[in-house]
């Protein structure tokens, strides 16, 4: 059986999950608690992040390292083609999306004006223990703004980056939200670039959906960036590729 250690609101591991899914792998979610994740992950697989994929007696940490066992364990439904000079720019797409969703990360954190919202969505599938989940609330919204650099200059900084890629997006698109980022079909580029701008444009039924908490002006900014070809690249890609097993 596969176990998937995850954060349920983390884009890196929605991008796993979709990897699991569109090769049709069953597997099971372990939600570990944010903050105190740490002592599992690091016996799990020796880091401080997630996902860890457990597949049988292998264990995987880190979205890409996963992705890329995924395709060797499991050919069928290949995201990465056999055409060396299209697998190398998927590969490279990949690498560069990866390090982007740093900055989607750092500049929605950046704009969160209300925490309530957030911390539910991120929280609720945890349970009480006797309300001290609750009491964790401000621990853990001070850590998460210490751990991802949640200070001015750098959510300015991320804003830039993020734009970056979302121009990148269209380029490789010519701005067809129909197309695909290399050849004809779906990648694991598109998947990684989809997944980790997702929280941006919070397509219906991730989980994302429904969460609140910024001001009108984010909210003017958002819906520009949902305009764009970009965003209606990401929202097409979930609606068309993101096939989710039951």
């Amino acid at each position: 059986m596969r176990t998937l250690y995850q954060f349920p609101i983390s884009h890196y591991c929605e991008k796993t999950r979709w990897h699991l899914d569109h090769k049709g792998l069953d597997y099971q979610v372990a939600n570990l608690f944010p903050g105190l994740h740490r002592f599992k992950s690091k016996r799990l697989a020796g880091i401080a992040t997630l996902p860890i994929l457990q597949d049988g007696a292998t264990r995987i940490g880190d979205s890409t390292a996963i992705a890329l066992h995924l395709e060797q364990a499991y050919p069928e439904l290949p995201l990465l083609p056999e055409d060396a000079t299209q697998r190398a720019a998927i590969l490279e797409l990949e690498e560069r999306f990866d390090r982007l969703g740093v900055h989607v990360r750092r500049w929605l954190y950046g704009q969160i004006k209300d925490w309530s919202s957030v911390m539910h969505a991120m929280l609720k599938v945890y349970r009480p223990w006797f309300g001290l989940r609750d009491l964790l609330q401000p621990l853990l919204i001070n850590g998460v703004q210490k751990l991802y650099g949640v200070t001015p200059e750098r959510v300015a900084k991320s804003q830039a980056e993020l734009l970056a890629g979302l121009d990148l997006i269209e380029q490789r698109i010519g701005n067809d939200p129909a197309r695909y980022l290399v050849g004809e079909r779906l990648s694991l580029a598109d998947v990684s670039a989809a997944a980790l701008y997702a929280p941006l444009f919070t397509p219906t039924g991730t989980p994302w959906d429904g969460i609140a908490g910024h001001d009108a002006e984010t909210q003017r900014f958002l819906d520009q960036l949902y305009a764009r070809p970009a965003g209606q690249w990401v929202l097409r890609r979930y609606a068309e590729d993101r096939q989710r097993n039951s």
